[in-house]
C-alpha cells in the first residue's frame, strides 16, 4: 500500500511538473504579449524589419507561426539576436522563449548547458565566401589563403578538416563571434570566410560594394541542421513548439497553402480535421487556438512557402531548396501526422 501511494505521488508531482513548466513558458509568453525568438540579425536571410518596422525573413515567418498558435496575432513577436555560444544563457534567463538560426551548438555545449534540441528547422550547408582571384577556377586557387572564422566553432573544425583532406593548407584567423569575422573579412584581412550558405549569401547581397568582387565559391564544406532550441526547463514546451513547427510541413505534405486553404472542404482523414482545428481537441491539449494553423497558412503560407519567399526561388538569397524538400521530395525534411 505504501509503495503504491509513492508511486501515485510520483507520477502526480511528475505530471504536475511537466503542466507547470508548459504554463510558465505560455504564461511569460502572455506577460510580454509576444513571442521572442532566438536568431541571427547580422544577416537578412533569417530576420530583418523592412521599412514598416515589421519583421520579415525565414526566422520571423516561423516565429509569427508560434504568436499566432498562442496569442493569435502574428504580429507578436521580438526577434533577438544570440550568438552561438549564447544561446544556453539566453533561453535559460528568459531572454528568449525559443532559439532559431544561427545555431550550431557542438556536442561538448550542448552537454555542458541546460539547453535541449526540438526539430530541425531547416538544412545549411557550410561554404566560403572569396574576394575573386583573377581567373580562378577552383579552391586549388585559393591554396594558403586566409580564413576568417568563429572560434571554437563547428565551422572551424570543418575548415580545418577540409584544408587537410585536399591539402589547401588553409591559414583560419578565428573570431569570438561573426560581426567580428565579417568585419575582418570585407576588410580584407582574410581571403577567404567560411559559415553557412545561408548567412554568406545574405551578407554578400547586401554589403558587397561595385568596389569589391566577392562570391560564394561552389565547394560544400559540410552540411548541417539548423534546430529549433529550447531551455530543458520547460520539456512540455519543447513538445508544443515541435508540433506547431510539425503543422507547417504536414500541410505542405498534403498540399493545403495560402491560395486553396479556404477551399478545403468535406475533410474526412482525422489527422487533416486536428492540424486545421475542424476536430479542436487536439490544439486544445495544447492551450492554443485550434484555427490557428488556417490563419498561419492565409498568412504565410505552408513550410514551403514560407522558405521560397524568404530564402528561395522567390527571394532575392534565391537558394535551391535541396536538402530543404520534404524526404518524399527527395529532401531532409520530415514530418508526422497528427493522431
Amino acid at each position: 500500500m505504501k509503495l503504491k501511494f509513492l508511486i501515485t505521488l510520483f507520477i502526480s508531482l511528475n505530471c504536475f511538473s511537466l503542466s507547470h513548466a508548459q504554463e510558465t513558458a505560455l504564461k511569460n509568453i502572455y506577460a510580454h504579449q509576444g513571442v521572442r525568438c532566438g536568431t541571427n540579425l547580422a544577416s537578412k536571410t533569417y530576420a530583418y524589419q523592412d521599412k514598416e518596422k515589421r519583421w520579415v525573413g525565414i526566422d520571423a515567418d516561423l516565429c509569427r507561426a508560434f504568436a499566432l498558435a498562442i496569442l493569435g496575432n502574428s504580429d507578436a513577436i521580438e526577434m533577438v539576436h544570440v550568438d552561438v555560444d549564447k544561446i544556453a544563457k539566453a533561453l535559460n534567463s528568459g531572454q528568449i522563449d525559443v532559439m532559431l538560426g544561427n545555431n550550431a551548438p557542438s556536442a561538448n555545449y550542448e552537454i555542458s548547458n541546460n539547453i535541449e534540441t526540438v526539430t530541425p528547422i531547416y538544412f545549411d550547408k557550410q561554404v566560403f565566401a572569396a574576394h575573386a582571384i583573377e581567373g580562378a577556377t577552383s579552391m586549388e586557387d585559393y591554396k594558403g589563403a586566409t580564413v576568417c572564422v568563429l572560434k571554437d566553432s563547428l565551422d572551424a573544425y570543418n575548415v580545418k578538416e577540409y584544408s587537410r583532406k585536399y591539402g589547401l593548407h588553409l591559414k583560419s584567423i578565428p573570431f569570438r563571434n561573426m560581426q567580428d569575422a565579417r568585419a575582418a573579412f570585407f576588410t580584407n584581412r582574410c581571403q577567404l570566410f567560411s559559415s553557412s550558405e545561408f548567412y554568406l549569401t545574405g551578407i554578400t547581397k547586401a554589403v558587397v560594394s561595385s568596389s569589391q568582387d566577392i562570391r560564394i565559391l561552389p565547394e560544400t564544406i559540410a552540411y548541417q541542421p539548423v534546430y529549433a532550441f529550447v531551455s530543458k526547463n520547460n520539456p512540455q514546451w519543447r513538445v508544443t513548439v515541435k508540433w506547431i513547427l510539425n503543422a507547417l510541413l504536414l500541410a505542405e505534405s498534403l498540399n493545403i497553402n495560402s491560395k486553396n486553404i479556404d477551399t478545403v472542404i468535406g475533410v474526412e482523414n482525422p489527422s487533416t480535421k486536428y492540424l486545421l482545428g475542424i476536430d479542436k481537441k487536439l490544439w486544445s491539449k495544447f492551450n492554443l487556438s485550434p484555427e490557428w494553423v488556417k490563419q498561419a497558412l492565409k498568412e504565410m503560407g505552408n513550410y514551403g512557402e514560407i522558405y521560397e519567399r524568404n530564402v528561395g526561388k522567390d527571394s532575392i538569397i534565391g537558394i535551391a531548396r535541396d536538402k530543404n524538400n520534404l524526404i518524399e521530395n527527395g529532401g531532409y525534411l520530415t514530418c508526422q501526422p497528427f493522431l
